[in-house]
């Protein structure tokens, strides 16, 4: 694809996704760019239709194809979007043109430069062709819900319903279409039903389908099933959809979470995207999974996001384990939100929860983050946008992120959420308070609901102490959390240092915010393993060589933060050199519970590893050993 910006020497040649953020020349470039692109339309039927896939364009990108205006998406730059290019093209040769601006934009969400992350302008993320026949699939909504057994009985169940959403050609005649349904589960297909409607229609409820003997999707067993959708008519597959789903009960019961009915008490980690110098917020999907890999091998299972993220990402949560709040990029700005905003975070929460409902990693939509909370407009924010999201997808928790529910907790906007989403930087940002009088008047004014420690950590160079005050800072914090039942989660903040337009520290694509447990490349630091630690769900103890060779561990289920049984999960015993190895499986454990397992050490005394795995293929922990 060719791109030009204004004040480039001369267009050049790059792949998309692409940011000029992080190129030399334009690192510090915001402003309008152009792209072109040269594309094949083969001959197709006369009702065949073409499609533009964008899954985000930062920030305003207006579409041309063969010179003409093919349409625009405007003031949200980190949510899909789709456009019918059919009467624009022609078989054979065709131009793509497509213009962007990542301008400060007050019309915009985020607004201005009122937020903490880069700002990195152009098409950075996948563009995908699509061709249907005249009846075309604009999205499929899916609702999933898991129907747990009587008591005496053993078998879950589970229930899936959904809404096919299509978009009607301009000239459309009224014909008979069939839909054809199928659920599969590894491959196999467990469910077959079909649907006639009357076309033109536009929402179109998908017949209700029951399933039994369900895998339950869990951050440890993240079991998946499969749903397509095929429209026929005439004889002919106009246009199909697949989406993974899963069976996942996540709610909020009193000061608890429940996942599957089952209390739990959740660590996690935020990760800032975008932050890699050579590649911003044009990371590949080897670059996304690279660092997911890192934020679960920190044993964190629970994570936020500021702003939408792509399919790719939330895929990856969903085959792996990973808990999600997906939030809209309303931060700090503007403080108390009015009518100006509401449409915006309207569109924008419209346009997240169409694309992203089917991910059972995703168990809660966020509103905003770090407004003025106190404020009784931003309260009735919150209560508009929560019964909004609930009339759009009323599984799932919807919450605000406050820093500063700690002032008059009773008031805050937080509140009105199904979750306290407290954002604690006692000791750094917010000065000093003491923490448990805090925690008991969070406690006092919001008894029936969990509260979550949404951030805290250290931001340097602002703070100073480096890593070192860091991990004291990280234990001493946690030494309070675990203390409180009604703190449900906590979510460290962050992964790694990122990259951020208002960062006090480097310029252009290095200016960053050293706020992490790893640095801007993904390089490890001390803290990040005082992490791993304090997150894993397990402890491991070593008991002294036995007669007959054997070694005894003892696997303990942690009891406070974090707090969530333990099945599947395997102990490896191996030498220094790898010449040998011995497995054992761990039985399943509840929080508190322990499990002592005997292994055979080979040979003479030596150095080897004990490491405990997930049945994800996660380690948990290592220990070496001399025996």
């Amino acid at each position: 694809m060719g791109w030009a910006a204004n004040g480039l020497p001369e267009p050049k040649t790059v792949s998309v996704p692409h940011t000029w953020n992080v190129d030399s020349e334009t690192e510090n470039y915001r402003g309008l760019s152009w792209y072109e692109y040269r594309f094949q339309i083969p001959e197709l039927p006369e009702s065949g239709r073409v499609w533009l896939d964008f899954e985000a364009v930062y920030r305003d990108a207006v579409i041309w194809v063969n010179g003409e205006p093919a349409g625009s998406h405007l003031n949200s730059g980190y949510t899909a979007f789709r456009l019918e290019i059919s009467q624009y093209t022609k078989s054979g040769d065709n131009l793509l043109v497509v213009s962007v601006d990542n301008s400060n934009s007050a019309a915009a969400l985020p607004k201005d430069n009122s937020f903490d992350w880069a700002d990195d302008g152009g098409i950075f993320r996948e563009v995908t062709m699509i061709y249907s026949g005249e009846v075309a699939i604009e999205s499929l909504s899916i609702q999933t819900a898991p129907l747990f057994p009587e008591q005496g009985q053993s078998e879950v169940s589970g229930k899936v319903s959904g809404v096919l959403k299509l978009q009607p050609a301009v000239q459309t005649a009224e014909q008979e279409i069939h839909l054809e349904i199928l659920v599969r589960r590894k491959g196999k297909t467990v469910w077959a039903g079909t649907r006639k409607a009357n076309y033109p229609c536009f929402d179109l409820p998908l017949p209700e389908i029951r399933l039994t003997n369900i895998d339950l999707w869990h951050f440890d067993h993240p079991h998946l099933y499969e749903l397509s959708v095929r429209v026929i008519a005439n004889g002919q597959v106009q246009d199909e959809v697949v989406k993974s789903f899963g069976f996942r009960e996540f709610t909020a019961a009193g000061s608890r979470f429940l996942l599957n009915r089952e209390p739990v008490r959740l660590t996690g980690v935020e990760w800032m995207p975008g932050s890699h110098p050579h590649k911003g917020m044009a990371e590949s999907e080897e670059d996304i999974k690279r660092l997911l890999q890192q934020l679960k091998q920190a044993n964190c299972v629970l994570t936020r996001f500021h702003w939408q993220q792509s399919e790719r990402l939330l895929t990856w949560c969903d085959r792996y384990g990973i808990l999600v709040q997906e939030e809209v990029p309303l931060w700090q700005q503007p403080a108390e939100p009015g009518n100006a905003t509401i449409p915006l975070v309207r569109q924008q929460l419209r346009e997240m929860i169409s694309r992203h409902n089917h991910h059972p990693s995703v168990i809660a939509w966020g509103v905003g983050n770090e407004l003025d909370g106190q404020s009784p407009q931003t309260v009735q924010f919150v209560r508009e946008m929560k019964d909004f999201i609930k009339q759009l997808d009323a599984s799932r928790m919807v919450n605000y992120v406050s820093n500063t529910v700690h002032f008059d907790p009773s008031a805050d906007a937080t509140g009105v959420g199904d979750v306290i989403m407290w954002n604690d930087y006692i000791g750094t940002w917010h000065g000093e308070h003491d923490m448990d009088e805090t925690v008991n008047r969070l406690i006092e004014a919001h008894p029936d609901k969990p509260i979550v420690v949404s951030e805290f950590g250290l931001c340097e160079p602002v703070y100073t102490g480096g890593d070192v005050r860091r991990q004291a800072q990280m234990l001493e914090k946690m030494s309070y959390y675990r203390n409180y039942p009604n703190i449900a989660g906590m979510i460290y903040f962050n992964l790694n240092d990122y990259r951020t337009q208002m960062g006090e520290e480097g310029e252009g694509r290095l200016r960053q915010r050293v706020h992490g447990v790893t640095d801007i490349y993904g390089m490890e630091k001390q803290s990040y393993r005082l992490l791993r630690e304090v997150s894993s769900p397990v402890t491991l103890d070593i008991f002294p060589r036995e007669s007959g060779n054997r070694v005894v561990f003892r696997v303990t289920c942690r009891n406070h933060l974090p707090s969530y049984s333990i099945s599947g999960y395997r102990l490896h015993l191996g030498s220094s050199g790898g010449e040998w190895e011995q497995y054992a499986d761990i039985p399943t454990l509840a929080p508190g519970e322990y499990a002592d397992i005997s292994l055979p050490a080979q040979g003479t005394p030596q150095k080897m590893k004990a490491t405990v795995y997930r049945p994800t293929g996660f380690d948990v922990l290592e220990q070496w050993i001399e025996i």
